[in-house]
Formats: structure tokens, sequence, C-alpha cells
């Protein structure tokens, strides 16, 4: 989504009811500190550049030190859990879709079931082998440490063949693995997100069928489950604050070494000691580390209502719908932006496999919300979202998570039949709380409050891709 630069003061009112778009950081404070530098070239720093480059540091450092405490929630278990938990190297298997009583992640989607794993390629390339897939969509996506997106296997990439791939360090290949198409990657450390694509329940038993034959293969050979292990709750792992923050950046940096892109940054970084292996203490006195510390906490503060103001503004100007930037997944410099989807979604997939626009207000600007308004928003025959594999609609309620209808459904879409379609072709689908008591539309149950579409393109087309073709406005009615 394009970054707002001015926005009204009113926007910000509504702010709190924008729930579940999700938590971000960014962006330094204001503040005033005192005192002198210590070591060399410290005497230059002022109290205002120190906070500057201390709030920049958190910018840039959060995606990759909530990739880390990720790793080690998942990792923690004894066992594969059904929620995304796995010792290294194993897959987590989803059991199926969540429901309007799971609270494990934010806005959750019920197209595809998860295949998690975090992997180590210390030892030698761990091997990804998958059954012959059909006509069934399928995509894993590899992610680095600093959340851009490495490499895809699956129907877009690889193709629907039973498959093996080499996921190899590049620092350390290893042995090669015979019969096995590599897949290089710079980094050690690599997060492995599976999504396979699903219908009703029926469709679900035969993916997770397929899915069981996911394997994951590290040298020595697969790990085997101890027959009765329970997985334990994973640890409770959050990020630290202040100085401490950057301290775990400098430790995370030497452990993941940053790529040559951002040397110009981390030059104006030392100066505050934030690099790899580096801590504050050694560059700063002590009035500049409290200067230091209190900018990084504001900056933690500040992110938040900054990345849901930034997808408001945007879903504000697009007749209702924000629409994430080209450069999801593979953010280059553009730290700011990759910070905001670290918070708001981290593991984004580039718009290339899968877009995921966000409606939060009416074609006129105002909040959705459906005590005051139902909704309708038309699919002109040949309009539906041009995608190669599926698409799907979904609501969420204001703190994001699915929200209990009378019929269950959570979503309507190519891949939630039937579909209804008018005789003129077109889809229409109306989003209130009350089933609508026309014929030939297709009912999105809401709440009798705020809520929140999101709308989801798996491969989607050229059109999509290039904005040609962008989401029909949401169109307010009057609650019935």
């Amino acid at each position: 989504m394009r970054r707002a630069r001015r926005i009204a003061p009113a926007v910000a009112v509504v702010l709190a009811s924008v729930a579940g778009v999700g938590p971000a950081r960014a962006g330094p404070g204001t503040g005033a500190g005192a005192g002198a530098g210590a070591g060399a070239g410290a005497g230059a720093l002022t109290p205002a550049r120190v906070q500057a480059l201390a709030g920049r540091a958190y910018t840039y450092g959060y995606p990759l030190l909530e990739f880390e405490r990720v790793r080690r929630i998942a990792t923690s278990v004894r066992c594969p859990d059904a929620l995304g938990d796995a010792p290294l190297n194993m897959f987590s298997t989803a059991a199926g879709f969540a429901g309007p009583s799971n609270r494990t992640v934010v806005a959750p989607n019920v197209d595809t079931l998860y295949s998690i794993a975090q992997l180590d390629l210390g030892r030698g390339p761990v091997v990804l082998s998958h059954p012959a897939m059909g006509r069934r969509y399928f995509v894993f996506e590899l992610l680095d440490p600093y959340t851009n997106v490495i490499a895809y296997v699956g129907s877009r990439t690889t193709g629907a063949a039973a498959g093996r791939f080499a996921i190899t360090w590049s620092a350390h290949p290893g042995r090669r693995v015979r019969g096995a198409r590599v897949i290089r990657s710079p980094y050690r450390r690599v997060w492995l997100i599976g999504r396979t694509l699903a219908g009703g329940r029926a469709d679900q038993r035969r993916a997770l069928a397929l899915m069981r034959r996911y394997t994951l293969t590290p040298p020595g050979g697969r790990r085997r489950v101890p027959a009765g292990c329970r997985p334990g709750r994973p640890r409770t792992v959050t990020l630290p604050g202040g100085l401490a923050f950057l301290r775990a950046l400098g430790s995370a940096l030497v452990r993941n070494p940053p790529p040559r892109r951002d040397a110009p940054l981390l030059r104006a970084l030392r100066s505050v000691g934030v690099g790899p292996g580096s801590t504050p203490a050694r560059a700063l006195s002590p009035a500049l580390r409290a200067v230091a510390a209190g900018a990084v906490d504001r900056a933690a503060a500040a992110l938040p209502a900054a990345a849901r103001l930034a997808v408001l503004h945007e879903a504000q100007r697009g007749h209702g719908w924000a629409i994430p930037e080209r450069n999801t997944g593979d953010y280059g410099t553009d730290y700011a932006y990759r910070a905001e989807v670290a918070a708001v979604g981290l593991g984004a997939n580039t718009p290339a496999e899968a877009m995921y626009p966000i409606a939060l207000t009416d074609s006129g600007g105002a909040l959705l919300d459906g005590a005051t308004h139902s909704y309708e928003i038309t699919f002109a025959r040949g309009q539906a979202p041009p995608v190669r594999a599926a698409w799907s609609l979904t609501l969420y309620g204001a703190s994001g998570f699915l929200v209990a209808n009378p019929i269950d459904r959570y979503a309507v879409g190519s891949s939630h039949p039937p579909l209804v379609r008018r005789p003129d072709g077109s889809t229409v689908v109306v989003v209130s709380a009350r089933r609508p008591g026309e014929p030939n539309v297709n009912w999105l149950p809401a709440p009798a409050g705020p809520f929140r579409l999101n709308l989801r393109l798996y491969a989607p087309r050229r059109a999509a891709l290039t904005g040609r073709w962008r989401p029909p406005p949401v169109i307010a009615l009057p609650a019935s």
C-alpha cells in the first residue's frame, strides 16, 4: 500500500476501531537528552542525532528480531503440534481451518492448510519432497531472516509433478543430493511456510492426505516423532525494549549477516553502537544511552498507529481497498515498509504468488460497520478476481478474528462453492448482519458492529499485478 504523507487529523480519531489490521513499529518519537558521546568520533553526536539513529535502528531491526522471536517460540516444543510449532527441520501440519474460537493468529485464512517449518541448513542441505499434486494449488514459501522471499516451490513456479528440492546454505553447501533440484539460500536459518488449497471438510481430508506426504530430510535422515509425544506449550518470548533491543539486534546481525545493500545504513548506525556484535555501551555516554533507549521505546509505541494509518488512508483512496505495494516480500532498502508488513502480516508473499487487498471502509470512506449498514460488492461478468489458482473474500471482526455466524460461513470465493451468479453473469456478494431477501446473491454474514474484509488472490494474473484490475467498490446500503 502507498504510505500516506499527510492525513487529516479526523482520521486518527477512528484508528482505535481499525483493530486487527495488526501491530507494527516504526518511527522515532520526540524527546531530549543531554551528555557527550564516548569513544572515537562520538563527540559529534548530539541527542537529536542519537534519537534519530536509534529510531531508525528499531525500524531496521524489528523484522529481523521478530523473525528470531517466532523461531524461538516455534522450535521450543518437543514434537510438532498443529499450530505451526515443531523442532528444527520438522513440519507442523494444520489439522483444519481456523474457526471463530481460534486466537492463535490474526486474520487466519480459510482457503489453505498450513505446513510450517523452521530450517537450519548448518549441517548441510535439507531436502523438501512433495507428491504429485494434480490440479490442487500449493506453494512452499522460503523466507530469510530479513523477511524477504528467497524462493518458491509450488504450482506456479515448479509445477504439480512430484518433486525433491535440496535447500542449501550457500556458505556451506555440503554434499550434493542426487535427484534433487538445488535451492540456494544466502542464510543458514530459513522459515518455510507451506500453503495447500482446500475447500469443504471432505476436500480438506483429501488435501491433508497429500500434506502427510510432504517430507523434510536433513543430513543424517528424517527425525522420527516418539510414540505418545506431547508437544507441550511453546515458550513465551517477547521483544526487548530500550538498549536491550539494540544489543539484541547487534547479536542477531552476527548470526544473520546483513546483505551488502544495508551497508550505508549500518555505517550510520555504527556511530551509536548498532551493528554486528556492537553495543551502545561502547559508543555512548550514559546520558546518550538514555536518549537511545527512549527513542527505541517511542518507536515501538508509535509504529502500530503508523501502520494502521497507512492502511486506512490507502483504503479511503481505493474505494475501500488497500492494496499492498509491489515490493512486498522483496523490500530492498525500503525498511519502513518492511517493518510495517512484518507487524501487519509477518511472512507475506510477494504479489506474484498472492495478493491480499484489505477493505476497511466503504466507497465513501466510512468504516465498515454491520450495525449501521449492509454492503454490496459486485464482480461484473468477466471481472472476477483474475487468478490462475483461486480467490476468496473473508470477513473478520474488529479484533481481526473470524466471527461466529448462524450459517458457519466465513468466506466466499472460487474455492468456497457454491458461488452464486446472477443471470447476467455477475457475482454479487452481500455483506450484512441479516440474511438478504433477494435471490442470486452470495451472503457473507457480518457482525452487528465494526469489521473488515480481506480479498485473497492466489497466483494472480497480470491484470491484477499491474493494477489494470482492481477490486470493485464496497457499496454501503441501508441496514436491513
